[in-house]
């Protein structure tokens, strides 16, 4: 009879409890909305969320535990912009965005770096190169005195590995190169026409203009710049959405992470650039180059954050006297967020 019970006690305890976690979540209760800014297409794969074929067949809690209102800008800048004034809850910074970011204290209630995107200067990887025409006379980085040099804009990762590389070879930044904000998809336009001399080209662009039938030279690379890897990008989300909505960051990282999964399996490599294509009318003949192999930028499949190698970075542009002092990355770092 007490065996009984005890038993009905338990069982009418554990109705208790399950009826309690349905009453906590309200009827109706909307699916929230996460406000996710990036830079480029296709190299950042948060730009994948876009292709509906992938929204149908992987992100398995997308609609479900979050919805998504994907905005891209012309650079990291804009994208801490959009978060200082509250457009934008997520963003996919480079690192000397985010150290100035935190620095200045000008995102309200503070930063938290959630995810990986990807890193920059690896040996065994495409690295970021700064092309030029052969007929331009730039065969090192020294012959780019009195020259113009494109980035995508002052305050990016680009500007500063530039201003990196032109210091580490003696020259001035400011007095002795003009540096001139333009779009990824014009640089090779304004190398061709010599609007500028030389200009920062990420791998989607790079190897369209070396194989474009046009005559480009490196003039360097990022991995002379730096000498090791770093993270160049990675994903930031404001505190107080964190607080708001972590199941939502939750269910949107582990989507993150299935597309990375997805993207590297080679059978899928296939569709997947035909669906890229489609959406963002990206040239097939390129991405078969490149995309997704060893000659692309280096992805962690996991996602997670390393903060010693954001922290390398920071340091090194501290050093060089491109932040006004130096930040403990650890502290900003919480891979909790992304699944085990």
């Amino acid at each position: 009879m007490k065996s009984r019970i005890a038993a009905l006690v338990a069982i009418l305890t554990m109705v208790a409890l399950v009826g309690a976690v349905f009453l906590s979540t309200p009827v109706g209760a909307q699916v929230p909305i996460l406000r996710v800014q990036y830079i480029v297409p296709t190299d950042q794969l948060v730009s994948l969320f876009e292709l509906p074929s992938l929204q149908q067949q992987v992100l398995k809690n997308y609609g479900k535990h979050y919805k998504l209102e994907l905005a891209r800008a012309q650079g990291t800048p804009f994208l801490v912009a959009a978060m200082a004034a509250g457009e934008a809850d997520v963003a996919f910074l480079a690192y000397n965005s985010f150290a100035s970011a935190v620095i200045k204290g000008v995102v309200p209630g503070g930063l938290t770096i959630i995810a990986n995107d990807f890193y920059d200067s690896t040996p065994d990887y495409f690295n970021f190169h700064w092309l030029a025409r052969v007929d331009a006379g730039i065969n090192t980085v020294k012959d780019l005195r009195g020259k113009k040099i494109g980035v995508l804009a002052i305050g990016t990762g680009a500007d500063a590995t530039t201003r990196l590389m032109l210091k580490k070879s003696g020259l001035d930044p400011v007095k002795d190169v003009t540096i001139v904000e333009i779009p990824a998809p014009a640089m090779e336009e304004a190398v061709k026409s010599k609007k500028i001399d030389a200009g920062f080209f990420p791998a989607l662009f790079y190897y369209r203009a070396m194989s474009s039938g046009e005559q480009y030279k490196s003039v360097f690379d990022s991995y002379e710049a730096w000498g090791k890897p770093y993270m160049f990008s990675f994903a930031v989300a404001r505190n107080d959405i964190l607080k708001k909505s972590p199941d939502a960051i939750r269910a949107f990282l582990e989507d993150y992470v299935a597309i990375l999964k997805h993207a590297y399996k080679p059978e899928n490599r296939e569709s997947l650039i035909d669906a890229v294509v489609t959406q963002f009318k990206a040239p097939k003949a390129v991405l078969e180059q490149f995309y997704l192999t060893k000659k692309d930028i280096y992805r962690p499949m996991d996602a997670r954050v390393q903060a010693e190698d954001l922290q390398y970075a920071i340091s090194k542009l501290h050093e060089l006297g491109f932040l006004d002092r130096d930040i403990q990355v650890a502290q900003y770092v919480d891979n909790a967020y992304l699944p085990r």
